[in-house]
């Protein structure tokens, strides 16, 4: 059976809904969905509102860095180089690539600061916590060696280039000699200029006849050979070689089986892809299946393919993949696809004779060029045969490009190797990679599996792969026609146009399963679009979505390599439902982590619910370097889950199909799930960690029968309870910090919290807390001293008082309210004390603090001194000594680093010292401790080397040698202040100048002398507020960047000379330009420079032609040809404009290709001459431009098509020369001129006429053919003038237009009018149509119009008489006072019944009686009266009367008239009328005949001679023979006249004709003008023509 349109569509939408959507980090309120709390109950989907933010635990560092070939920890000493001859100990400083191996996994500060500071490229990341550099420049060593000194940097190395190579490729080179194809990731640093050198370099060594073999992510090389691949190795422009990819192409009840049909159903039909597009690569398609009926947006694109065809016409594939996701099933309803109201675009990857299936450039590329064609879904049913389970080029492409587009979904087929692996790219982290599930159709292999070929197994590095299967096995969809392999087989009656080849067939495998997720991924998309508001989803949304409701196949036993989370249920996904309860789904895709923290959110379990959770973002692509099999995570986050009863489930972490507690964290994938069944009634939290790389924006999917809460949760936290000193002596005072966090979202209302020592139980500090808002940290300190020695341990307990309900305390949950830590107390015995500045010892607590902490002023100091003093607190002679680390900086977290400078500590005397007893004199001791900063340089101002800021430590520890447990440690703390610093200086401020308009340029450089990053902005101004550009800005003002410490900055100072006006600014003239650096924080800190910038001569100028209507003409070589007329004088304008500071002199020269045709030059403000004049020259004033005036005459003699080209050469004084030209064609111009239409004015009953006058103003002639356009019914409209005729060059005509209305219209102006088409018709049968339409005008009128049913009566009797029934009509469209009159009929009696109507209305009628009576002598016969209707009319009304004519007949029996009337009056028979007429017609019979008699006499040539003539004597032929006679007889002809003779006649008798050159106009009948030259002829003769036209 047949499955219904709308249940596909359903189903589609189900399985594409797109992730992409929640791709904000950050949405307003007004564009989340506002829930009511009504509709929790009906399963709605809620946007998470309420998140807090909380610190979260990095990943523990492993210190190994995993390469190629193999893991190492490189503080030991190895790294691994390679082979020999992949070993290259000059790469670093050619290349200046190198590894940086950060201390913390939490890059964000290491990464800020080599691309911030020290504006270095980030090239890759190498697990664990790794980069590759590139450093530019020439003192690499130095860079290198301060990066190494980063407190944020663990190690730093040069990249051995076999890191470059795959392992594969390294035993090629050793084990073959035949050539291979490779890809290449070039380094993303490269320049524009730099990837296209690479790209002609590396051409060179492929066998490719492509042009472009390298784009930003990828060169492809063909049949390289392998001895180059240690010189590739050695290439800086090279990130990455590996073995090229081999590339390979990998719905009936597939909608059902996919949910598509049941999230059709439940969006009430609307989820059908309206609106999404979509983007397929395939073999190619069969773009006039009628399945895709007006949905493909483009061409098919050839753009990435290795065919110029777009068909399909190898295997069928893409077209079978194509319609599987969105043919409209037209040909068969059974086989529509997912989405049938999609359009798409299409990329083919196939050559249709081979079959051979490839793909050129990158993954990047391809995505780009869809992107920018609107797509936001691109579905791929492809993969490489040879690099299964690899992360390679194309997988890094992929996430580079998803990640720098997260609103870009991408889909790939995982293959159909069975075991062997999934294919590359869909071992990409941010794509989605679909296996195939059967679908039992067909009888095929039982629905619910995995189908056996389906490509399975985990990538290398462990990551779960494919991400979801769906139906691919018995696929019936569309066949293309032209495919001469197609291996399906049919599934349907229907057939192609021929009448043979199947329109649908079957295919099974990941490529047809692939189009059905991108179909429900579009459906989900286009849900989020329509239902949720969000208008650009983003990709790692739809993919959370997707996963979120997916079907567990066979066993509960996800995730695993063979389904990956299980089979596609978009109806689950968008609808998620608990048995037969619908359950909500929150979401959250607009918050970005730091590592380090979290957000925490909390729901409400009321009812019995299961939880599906899925957590999704797209990391930065992968290491292409690091080893195969370690993690392509870059941004590590956590999903973490906890019950009310504190039970914790990491995401991931799964038996039997669901989640369990315990275990530890995911750290490969970046899809992380929780999936709980019958969950704990209460408040769960749900918590998203980031524990590693950068920041992230994340999509977080959440569905359950739950409710979203708000809670407190009062929590310790790290270095909760702290102090600067935890070995105090007995008795010493000392500063213990706390600090504690509300975790949850809820403000905690007044709390109190306790500090006890559990050494005793006491406690020591209690403090009442006001409300803590949620995500917030609260803190106090207390000082305290310990009475007793040994260890004691502080305990601080939030909330002791039990104030406030919390998730976790006590009572609930896991308790988080307690925090213990240790202080060792020593025994008294010595001390060590340093004193204040004043050398005087502390007496408080307070100076105490004082004296261990110093400022240190960079800008004044290099050293400081600390004095201390040695005490012995016992009570006999002690020798004591005296230890002090190692100078280290304390950073914001509390840990000590090595500082990036070197510091020294020296003693001013060395112990050890012996101290007498207490009390006792020499039982102290004083000592200087000089701490100095041997880096630090305040001797040379440029070079000045300010000490970094921070808090420096050493610990001084004092202890008795005999005795070294009794001891005292102190901690001094040299507090270096952040200070600004600035050193500027000009350079090529000599000899400074430019011409006016140009830049004058001189170079300010600066540097930062401070001791950490400083901004500065740099002001340059001028006196006459000249234009001056800092750097590539167009600004006299620019903010910097950030300079790092000692970083230097040359600066570009572009000084704009203005343009002359009114010759300023002269030559000579100078302009000073001051130049004030200053630091933004500190208004104190600046510099001023100077430059002297000098105007130079100029003798600038430029040249620019237009036409006579002010229209620029343009360079010759891309302007359009002007087309002209015979006889035209085209006027060409050529503006010069002295651009210079000086007076210029210019010669103009015209050159015209065609000499035949007369130019004229001029200035503007002259006359035109009257001769041909084809040169010029002009002064122009610095600043003034001047019009130069050429017109060009046409002949008349020109032929069409004829081309001449004038070419201006305009030459400065200074031979500079500059060329302007035009052309100009002649060409048939074939336009009408129109004149101004007037309106009709139409009387009811009249015609209405307008006239439209046209003129030919081309230079051919026209056959004008004239019609009307569409009008109103009942009007009557045509031409008075005729609608086809001939119009010459310059002809005039005038077309009259004539129209009759239909009775009883409204006065006025009529909405409707008469279009009139006129289209004139060249010879070459070119057509040019105008249409015209005349508006019509109605004038108040009257129409009186009279009708009768009988029109004629016979045979009226004398004393008889005849009726007529005659209709009086009021046709107008005003009132009329009508009379009625008749025609005089002699001997007839005519009446009428009225004389007069009054106020007959426009539409109405009137019944007339009118009557015949003939009188005695009335003849018989036919005779004809009118009937008359007349109204007055005025200026402003029209009348209108249509008279009536009635005919009448006497009858016959009464007496006769006319001659037979008078016979019988005189008593005679009238039948003698017939018979006289017979006789006299015999007569005139009789008569004629003799006449032709006496005619046939004469012959015609006699006719016309007078009877009698001379010329009539003899016979015929004698006169004949006579007339004939030419021979010289009497004195007729004087004799013969000479050929000589008759020349001279002719001469003499014929006017003396001049001949005009060739190409000239012809001259006049009379010859040359009276006073012209043949000379002046050719140049002005047609002028003359035009004036006279004779």
């Amino acid at each position: 059976m047949a499955i219904p349109k709308t249940a596909i569509l359903i189903v589609a939408m189900f399985l594409f809904t797109p992730l992409s959507m929640f791709s904000q980090a950050i949405i307003a309120d007004s564009d989340l969905p506002q829930i009511t709390e009504s509709d929790i109950s009906k399963g709605e989907w809620l946007v998470i509102h309420n998140a807090t933010v909380n610190e979260y635990p990095l990943r523990e560092s492993s210190g190994y860095i995993h390469s190629p070939l193999g893991s190492f920890d490189p503080r030991d000493g190895y790294v691994p180089l390679g082979p020999e001859n992949f070993i290259d100990f000059e790469s670093f400083s050619k290349t200046g690539m190198a590894i940086v191996q950060s201390k913390s996994p939490d890059m964000t500060l290491l990464i800020n600061r080599l691309q911030g500071e020290y504006g270095i490229s980030i090239l890759d990341y190498i697990p664990d916590d790794s980069v590759i550099i590139r450093i530019d420049g020439e003192n690499k060593i130095q860079k290198i060696s301060e990066i190494s000194k980063f407190n944020e940097v663990r190690w730093v190395g040069e990249l051995p280039i076999a890191w470059k190579i795959s392992k594969s490729l390294i035993s090629y080179y050793f084990e073959n000699t035949n050539p291979i194809d490779i890809n290449l990731i070039p380094a993303k640093d490269l320049s524009l200029e730099e990837l296209t050198e690479l790209n002609r370099d590396m051409s060179f060594l492929s066998s490719s006849s492509r042009a472009k073999i390298c784009d930003s992510y990828l060169c492809q090389i063909k049949d390289l050979q392998p001895t180059l691949l240690p010189l590739l190795a050695m290439d800086g422009r090279i990130l990455k070689i590996e073995t090229a990819s081999i590339l390979s192409p990998s719905n009936n009840n597939a909608r059902l089986i996919s949910g598509i049909d049941d999230a059709l159903f439940l969006s009430d039909n609307t989820l059908n892809g309206t609106g999404e597009v979509l983007a397929i690569s395939d073999t190619g398609l069969d773009s006039d299946h009628g399945d895709f009926e007006g949905r493909l947006r483009n061409p098919v694109y050839n753009d990435f393919g290795p065919d110029n065809s777009g068909a399909d016409a190898h295997s069928g594939h893409g077209t079978h993949v194509t319609a599987t996701l969105l043919g409209d099933g037209s040909g068969d309803s059974k086989a529509t696809g997912m989405i049938p109201e999609s359009t798409f675009i299409f990329y083919q990857l196939e050559v249709d004779n081979s079959g051979t299936f490839a793909r050129w450039d990158s993954l990047y590329s391809m995505f780009s060029h869809a992107w920018q064609r609107d797509v936001k879904i691109q579905t791929n049913s492809w993969g490489s045969t040879n690099q299964l389970g690899e992360y390679t080029s194309d997988s890094y492409s992929a996430d580079a490009f998803t990640k720098d587009h997260p609103k870009f979904l991408v889909l790939f087929s995982a293959g159909d190797s069975g075991s062997g692996g999934v294919s590359s790219p869909g071992t990409a982290k941010n794509i989605l990679t679909i296996g195939t599930s059967t679908t039992g159709a067909y009888s095929s292999q039982e629905i619910g599996q995995v189908y056996n070929q389906s490509s399975s197994s985990y990538t290398l590095d462990g990551r779960i792969k494919p991400d979801l299967v769906a139906p691919g096995v018995m696929i019936c969809s569309a066949r293309a026609q032209e495919a001469q392999f197609a291996a399906g087989e049919s599934c349907s009656d229907e057939v192609h146009s021929d009448g043979e080849t199947p329109l649908y067939m079957t295919l099974n495998g990941s490529s047809m399963a692939t189009p059905v997720v991108a179909g429900a991924a579009a459906m989900a998309r286009q849900f989020l679009r329509e239902e949720m508001n969000i208008s650009e989803p983003r990709s790692d949304l739809i993919k959370a979505i997707l996963i979120n409701g997916a079907k567990d196949l066979g066993e509960s036993n996800i995730p695993n390599p063979l389904e990956g989370w299980g089979q596609i249920n978009i109806s689950q996904s968008l609808y998620p439902k608990y048995d037969d309860q619908d359950s909500n789904l929150h979401f959250d895709y607009t918050r970005s982590l730091m590592p380090g923290h979290s957000f925490l959110y909390t729901f409400d379990i009321s009812a019995e619910s299961n939880l599906d959770a899925t957590l999704v973002w797209n990391d930065r692509e992968g290491s292409v370097t690091g080893n195969q099999s370690i993690s392509r995570l870059v941004n590590d986050l956590d999903l973490k889950i906890t019950s009310p009863s504190g039970i914790i489930y990491y995401g991931n972490n799964f038996l039997s199909g669901f989640s369990i507690s315990g275990g530890i964290s995911d750290t490969i994938n970046n899809v992380e799930r929780v999936k709980l069944e019958d969950l704990e009634i209460g408040t769960w939290i749900v918590e998203v960690g980031s524990a590693r790389g950068g920041a992230q924006d994340y999509s977080l999917v959440i569905s359950a029968i739950a409710e979203e809460t708000s809670e407190s949760d009062l929590s310790i936290i790290p270095d909760s309870i702290s102090s600067i000193n935890p070995n105090p002596l007995q008795g010493d005072l000392i500063s213990i910090n706390t600090k504690w966090s509300n975790r949850a979202s809820l403000p905690t209302g007044e709390y109190s919290i306790s500090v006890r020592d559990l050494a005793d139980d006491s406690i020591i500090q209690t403090k009442q807390r006001s409300s803590l808002d949620g995500g917030q940290i609260d803190s106090f300190s207390f000082t305290h001293s310990f009475a007793t020695t040994g260890l004691h341990i502080l305990q601080l307990e939030l909330d002791y008082l039990f104030e406030v309900s919390e998730l976790n305390d006590e009572s609930s949950g896991s308790n988080n309210n307690i925090f213990n830590f240790s202080f060792n107390v020593s025994q008294i015995g010595v001390r060590v004390t340093p004193l204040l500045p004043d050398s005087t010892v502390p007496s408080s607590y307070e100076e105490l603090l004082l004296a261990k902490t110093r400022d240190f002023d960079p800008r004044t100091e290099t050293s400081i001194i600390y004095e201390l003093e040695l005490k012995n607190e016992g009570t006999s002679q002690i020798t004591v000594d005296l230890t002090v680390s190692p100078i280290q900086i304390l950073s914001d977290s509390g840990i000590l680093n090595q500082p990036e400078d070197e510091w020294s500590k020296d003693l001013s005397e060395d112990g050890p010292w012996i101290l007498n007893p207490s009390g006792d004199s020499g039982d102290r001791v004083i000592i200087s401790l000089n701490i100095s900063n041997l880096d630090a340089d305040l001797t040379n101002n440029a070079l000045i080397r300010y000490s970094l800021p921070g808090d420096y430590v050493t610990d001084i520890l004092l202890f008795d040698k005999n005795s070294p447990t009794i001891s005292h440690s102190i901690r001094l703390t040299t507090s270096v202040d952040r200070v600004e610093g600035l050193f500027t200086v000009v350079a090529g401020e000599n000899d400074l100048g430019a011409i006016p308009g140009d830049f004058a340029t001189f170079s300010l450089s600066i540097r930062n002398i401070g001791n950490g990053p400083t901004q500065y902005t740099v002001n340059c101004e001028s006196p006459n507020r000249w234009i001056i550009h800092i750097g590539n800005s167009e600004s006299s003002e620019l903010t910097l960047d950030p300079l790092s410490r000692l970083q230097y900055l040359p600066l570009f100072i572009h000084v704009k000379v203005p343009k002359s006006l009114d010759e300023q600014p002269a030559a000579g003239v100078t302009e000073q330009v001051t130049c004030t650096t200053m630091s933004i924080l500190d208004s104190s800190i600046y510099t001023i420079e100077f430059a002297t910038v000098e105007v130079l001569e100029s003798k600038l100028f430029s040249t620019e032609l237009f036409d006579s209507e002010e229209n620029t003409l343009g360079p010759l070589a891309i302007s359009s040809d002007r087309p002209v007329i015979n006889g035209d004088t085209v006027s060409t304008n050529l503006v010069i404009t002295n651009l210079g500071n000086v007076i210029i002199d210019f010669d103009i020269q015209v050159y015209s290709s065609l000499n035949t045709w007369p130019i004229q030059i001029y200035e503007s403000d002259e006359d035109v001459p009257v001769t041909v004049v084809e040169s010029l020259s002009i002064s122009i004033l610095p600043g003034d431009s001047s019009i130069i005036i050429i017109n060009t005459i046409v002949p008349l003699s020109s032929q069409k098509g004829e081309i001449n080209t004038v070419t201006i050469k305009t030459t400065s004084d200074e031979n500079i020369l500059f060329n302007n030209g035009t052309r100009l064609i002649v060409r048939e111009i074939a336009t009408l001129e129109l004149s101004e239409v007037a309106e009709m004015e139409v009387a009811l009953g009249n015609p209405g006429i307008s006239e439209i006058g046209i003129k030919n103003t081309g230079n051919v002639p026209l056959v004008i053919s004239l019609s009307i356009g569409s009008i109103p019914p009942n009007w009557e409209v045509g031409f008075l003038s005729g609608n086809y005729f001939n119009m010459d060059m310059n002809r005039e005509a005038i077309i009259v237009v004539s129209a009759v209305l239909p009775e009883n219209i409204d006065p006025g102006i009529l909405q409707d009018k008469i279009p009139i088409i006129i289209q004139a018709n060249t010879p070459n049968q070119e057509s040019i149509t105008y249409t015209v339409e005349v508006s019509v005008i109605v004038l108040p009128s009257i129409w009186l119009s009279l009708e009768s049913e009988i029109t004629q009566v016979e045979d009226i009797k004398s004393d008889g008489n005849s009726n007529f029934a005659v209709t009086l009509l009021n046709k107008g469209n005003s009132q009329a006072n009508v009379n009625i009159s008749f025609t005089d009929l002699e001997n007839w009696k005519i009446t009428s019944d009225k004389d007069s109507i009054d106020n007959l209305s426009p539409g109405s009628e009137v019944s007339i009686l009118v009557s015949a009576s003939p009188t005695p002598s009335s003849s018989t016969g036919l005779v004809e009266f009118t009937i008359i209707a007349d109204s007055p009319s005025t200026d402003e009304l029209f009348v209108t009367s249509t008279p009536l004519t009635l005919k009448v007949s006497k009858a016959r029996a009464d007496n006769s008239g006319g001659i037979s009337g008078q016979l019988e009056n005189l008593g005679m028979p009238s039948w003698l009328i017939p018979l006289t007429f017979l006789s006299l017609v015999g007569v005139i019979f009789y008569a004629g005949i003799n006449l032709r008699k006496n005619s046939m006499l004469a012959r015609p040539d006699e006719e016309l001679i007078p009877q009698g003539s001379a010329l009539l004597a003899g016979s015929d032929s004698e006169r004949r023979n006579a007339a004939l006679d030419t021979s010289s007889a009497g004195e007729v002809l004087s004799g013969g006249v000479s050929e000589d003779e008759i020349k001279a006649a002719l001469a003499s008798s014929m006017p003396t004709l001049d001949k005009a050159p060739e190409g000239a106009p012809p001259l006049p009948l009379s010859g040359l003008p009276e006073g012209w030259s043949m000379d002046q002829w050719v140049a002005y003769g047609q002028m003359w023509w035009d004036q006279n036209k004779p």
